[in-house]
């Protein structure tokens, strides 16, 4: 019988192990946004190239992780988090030496399904039994990858700028490094593996309040990957500079990510409809602060953006997975790879309207998108048993069944 310790040692241990690949991935996946400067120097590209190859990894990604997902929940296959930094790590080493928008067409792509392969696996690895402390555990796995990301643009400039862009295939060393470390430990808190056959999902088994939360989960996705994307060229618009530019991207996910720990945290005690609202509501003035403030506190406004775009991250997943017990992978996939991919290919569009218009321009009426999704947030309602330290129903399927059953997380 299992435990109802909200601190059990197995998935708290297995989410240590996820934080850390979660950070080399993202890490890695995010080295083209701080570099985007260069590289449009470099090979003379415009914001709708640009825009395109941020989308196209983002595509890739969103594409493939539902699928993965529902693979993830059916068949047990946690060796795609491995698999999956590991592509990411390798694809994204070699984008100092692209020398053409073709190669770097082909290292966003790698870098994608790289990607895919690990965030619906281990978001069902995390999400594998319910606790109390369930959208705090996500949220420290959020924030892996987040810290990931806001650390990236700081090194991975620094780097480019003293030893120069083609010599950045040395970090694979420190990348397969870190990745040893995450993944030899991980092999000791992985669920009990149970191959037994699992019925399909039907359309019609989605809740309405998932189809609600997943597009308010896209209107956010929009914004944050807007943003993050074009960040540094916003900055050397505004007329600061390149580092000026990693470090504001840098700030931007390293206040989302320590507002996700408190999001997810509050999440648990208040609901996740309360932060999700709230959080997305307080977004846009930041943003819009932050396109049209004094040019000494683009730092600071872009930190509490980050901080309110950011946070809910983790909760929105959580809340997803609490919409449909027993799919974690399945809706991760959804929610964590299709939302975000959807809210992606608005990168195309963005730098085609701000080649025409201008970047602050249409960056304002994306900065809007967050308040929409609040909107939207009205018509959410919350499942009652969000929070409870039940199992998963008899027909929850894969990493969930297990793991529960077993006692081991």
């Amino acid at each position: 019988m299992p435990t109802h310790n909200p601190f059990p040692s197995g998935p708290w241990k297995r989410t240590t192990l996820l934080f850390l690949g979660h950070f080399l991935n993202d890490g890695f996946a995010s080295f083209y946004a701080p570099l985007l400067p260069l590289l449009i120097d470099r090979l003379d590209l415009s914001l709708v190239l640009a825009g395109l190859l941020g989308t196209v990894r983002i595509v890739v990604n969103s594409l493939m992780q539902p699928g993965l997902g529902h693979l993830a929940d059916r068949a047990q296959r946690p060796v795609l988090v491995v698999l999956g930094p590991v592509l990411t790590v390798a694809a994204m080493c070699f984008i100092g030496r692209a020398g053409s928008f073709e190669q770097l067409l082909l290292i966003m792509i790698v870098a994608g399904i790289g990607t895919a392969f690990f965030h619906p696996t281990a978001a069902a690895l995390v999400g594998s039994v319910h606790h109390r402390s369930r959208g705090l555990m996500m949220a420290l796995f959020s924030a892996g990858g987040t810290l990931g990301a806001a650390v990236s643009p700081l090194v991975i400039v620094a780097y480019a700028e003293k030893l120069g862009l083609e010599r950045t295939p040395w970090l694979i060393l420190p990348g397969i490094l870190v990745l040893l470390a995450f993944a030899l430990p991980l092999r000791k808190h992985l669920p009990a593996v149970d191959l037994k056959s699992t019925e399909r999902i039907r359309f019609r088994q989605i809740p309405k309040r998932l189809v609600i939360l997943w597009f308010v989960v896209v209107l956010r996705a929009i914004a944050a990957t807007s943003f993050s994307n074009f960040l540094a060229v916003l900055v050397i618009e505004r007329g600061g500079s390149a580092l000026l530019g990693g470090a504001a991207i840098s700030l931007f996910l390293l206040l989302g990510a320590a507002g996700g720990l408190a999001a997810g945290s509050l999440s648990d005690r208040i609901g996740r409809k309360a932060i999700l609202l709230g959080s997305l509501a307080l977004a846009t003035p930041c943003l819009v602060a932050f396109l049209y403030g004094p040019l000494n506190l683009l730092l600071p406004l872009i930190a509490v953006s980050g901080l309110f775009v950011l946070s809910s991250t983790p909760v929105g997943v959580v809340a997803a997975q609490e919409c449909l017990p027993g799919r974690t992978g399945l809706v991760s996939g959804l929610v964590m790879g299709l939302a975000w991919g959807v809210g992606g290919l608005a990168l195309v569009p963005i730098g085609w309207l701000a080649d025409r218009f201008g970047l602050i321009s249409v960056m304002t009426i994306v900065s809007l998108l967050p308040l929409a999704a609040a909107a939207l947030m009205f018509l959410y309602h919350e499942p009652r048993s969000g929070n409870d330290n039940a199992e998963e129903p008899s027909a929850s399927i894969g990493l969930e069944s297990v793991s529960v059953r077993s006692g081991t997380s």
